[in-house]
């Protein structure tokens, strides 16, 4: 219950600064917010939780605003500007995977008190940013693309922010996954984290519907 509860504030606050960045600072601003959560989310997605007695990793709610940014950017600027900021988020997390894998390389001092930890956390973001970067460049792609797609062809925000999410989400799940936890943890375990992060992040991509159309009445006027 608590980890519901906590989902849910997380949810709200994650989504909402997604929307607070595009109306304040524009498509800058969800490039930036991207990158962000895109670092966010992988180091989330080290700690495995129970919510409702099934198994899952966290990071699917920073992932779902990796998602809602890009189909922001896909309505309102385009598949051009989303296959950017997925372009940006990329470069981000493979600089700060190689910084901190650099960092670790320093000899501690006789009186640090957070080596271990850092090493803990750290060492094991190469496996879960390998991960990401495969999805990076597989999952985001098909969601900006089906975007557009489903836009061109309806022409119904829901359609096309919900129908891109889910469809990129199953490939993203299954791929990221098997290789972030197959061998760390008992393979039923990475089945069964596989189903739910599937339901989870689908429920997580109605959900961030309404922000989508709160945000597509603000339209900012910049040169693309």
């Amino acid at each position: 219950m608590v980890n519901l509860f906590i989902s849910a504030i997380y949810l709200l606050g994650t989504f909402s600064i997604t929307c607070a960045c595009y109306k304040k600072y524009g498509r800058v601003g969800l490039f930036v917010w991207m990158c962000v959560s895109t670092i966010i989310c992988n180091i989330q997605a080290i700690k495995i939780v129970d919510m409702f007695g099934l198994t899952t990793s966290l990071g699917n709610i920073s992932y779902g605003a990796i998602f809602l940014t890009t189909d922001i950017l896909s309505e309102i600027y385009g598949e051009k500007e989303a296959r950017k900021a997925i372009i940006f988020s990329f470069l981000t997390l493979l600089i700060f995977t190689l910084s901190m894998s650099m960092f670790l390389q320093y000899v501690p001092s006789a009186v640090d008190t957070t080596n271990e930890s850092l090493k803990i956390v750290f060492n094991y973001l190469p496996r879960i940013t390998i991960a990401s970067l495969i999805n990076c460049i597989l999952s985001q792609f098909i969601d900006a693309r089906m975007y557009k797609i489903l836009k061109n062809k309806y022409n119904r925000l829901w359609v096309s922010n919900n129908g891109s999410t889910i469809v990129s989400q199953l490939s993203d799940t299954i791929i990221f996954v098997v290789i972030a936890y197959l061998g760390v943890i008992p393979f039923a375990n990475v089945i069964e984290m596989a189903i739910t992060t599937i339901i989870f992040k689908i429920i997580i991509a109605f959900l961030d519907t309404p922000f989508l159309y709160y945000v597509s009445k603000f339209k900012k006027n910049e040169e693309i």
